[in-house]
């Protein structure tokens, strides 16, 4: 097949899963929403989430865009219309903003005309995270066609379309972008084409400060392939299997993102690391991997007892150490797993990409947010999908994985902490 139908023929296979479970989220999130149930505490700032006052049909855009428009998602608008600096009444505080990243509110800025109303910046906040996600999903098809093979690549996307923390890619969150961005740096790197890979890498680092992390499966693909690019020396062992030529400078492109973001931080807040000083305002701290490993037992452990003897310290906490801890797991034994199935690369970046999760975290809920990061880790997937239809249990698991997403959907919307 040539490069034009293998492209139409991804893009088919990512239609179905992308309308279907996007038809769940915005469907639960608009069923809560108009049936009005009770809401959690909601935080004063609410300019951006009902920001159609005045628009024609401007109730029904509430209804359609303003459910999912919550927690992080208020900071990406807020800096979409109103920037890093100046902060409107009505907003989110000034001093969280820059612990989020600015290319994907950047984008949104542009799009909207340059934030010229809430309002556009909402939908386009929408649209170019639908986009995204719909773009990340054919990409993904192709690298799974690649190394897993086509009966296994739709299953795969039809996963991680249901899995239940996929429902943030589609909303005003950076999920989708950093998915999209993820899947063209492995497919660049899988076709040995240096110079996307690279900038991908640099526009990553700009949408996520792990997004730098993608130049270790990228410079794997580089040493040890596969590639498309070359055959390799026939090597074993630790030593590169393809020789190193001038295109490998392509690859130092990858902090670019982060290094602009810290000189525009360094220039207007006086602060080059302010992205990281930030995240304590939400009660991250810094911690080391192995301090980092035993909080989050130790915390699931008191959840468990708790949960068992029904003296809650409080239930969405304990609940959610006891959930958090799971979807770790999962990632981590589906990336020990992967070593074992595919090449090294996809492997090697599910693993490090758990490191951040265990050296940043709250003290009362060490994993905090762990299922929206393992969202992103797209190798999971191939591996899920190898499992599910070798136990013809694709069907059973994609239910269950939609049953969770209409419950984190129905939580979120009522402004309960999901991740």
């Amino acid at each position: 097949m040539n490069r034009q139908g293998a492209w139409r023929q991804s893009l088919k296979a990512a239609w179905v899963p992308f309308w279907s479970s996007r038809l769940v989220v915005f469907g639960v999130a608009i069923w809560v929403a108009y049936v009005g149930m009770p809401m959690g505490e909601q935080p004063d700032a609410v300019v951006l989430s009902h920001p159609f006052g005045g628009w024609p049909a401007g109730e029904f855009l509430d209804l359609l865009f303003s459910p999912l428009a919550k927690w992080d998602a208020q900071h990406y608008l807020a800096i979409a219309w109103d920037g890093y600096v100046e902060g409107h009444a009505g907003l989110p505080p000034v001093d969280r903003r820059p612990a989020f990243f600015p290319l994907y509110p950047g984008i949104v800025h542009v799009l909207s005309g340059f934030g010229y109303s809430p309002a556009l910046v909402l939908l386009y906040a929408y649209a170019v995270s639908l986009a995204s996600f719909f773009g990340a999903l054919a990409m993904i098809h192709r690298i799974a066609v690649l190394e897993i093979g086509e009966r296994y690549a739709g299953p795969a996307l039809t996963l991680l379309a249901f899995f239940p923390a996929s429902f943030f890619f589609g909303i005003p969150y950076t999920e989708s972008l950093f998915l999209l961005l993820a899947a063209a740096a492995f497919l660049a790197a899988r076709t040995g084409h240096w110079a996307p890979a690279g900038v991908a890498i640099a526009l990553a680092s700009a949408t996520r400060a792990p997004g730098i992390l993608l130049l270790v499966p990228v410079a794997l693909f580089y040493l040890y392939g596969p590639r498309a690019d070359g055959e390799p020396a026939g090597r074993r062992g630790i030593r590169p299997r393809y020789p190193i030529r001038p295109d490998i400078a392509w690859l130092l492109l990858a902090p670019l993102g982060l290094m602009a973001f810290s000189l525009y931080l360094n220039h207007a807040l006086g602060d080059a690391f302010a992205w990281q000083h930030a995240q304590e305002t939400f009660g991250r701290l810094g911690t080391d991997p192995f301090t980092g490993t035993w909080d989050a037992v130790r915390e699931f452990g008191i959840a468990v007892g708790q949960a068992v003897s029904g003296q809650y310290r409080e239930p969405v906490v304990d609940h959610w150490n006891i959930l958090q801890l799971v979807f770790f797991v999962f990632a981590l034994v589906g990336g020990i797993a992967l070593l074992r199935k595919l090449p090294v690369a996809y492997g090697a970046w599910v693993l490090v990409s758990l490191v951040p999760m265990l050296i940043s975290q709250a003290p009362v809920s060490p994993l905090w947010s762990a299922p929206r990061f393992v969202a992103v880790l797209f190798p999971l997937f191939f591996w899920l999908a190898i499992v599910c239809e070798r136990h013809r249990a694709t069907q059973t698991v994609v239910a269950i994985f939609a049953a969770g997403t209409a419950l984190f959907v129905t939580q979120f919307t009522l402004w309960v902490f999901v991740a």
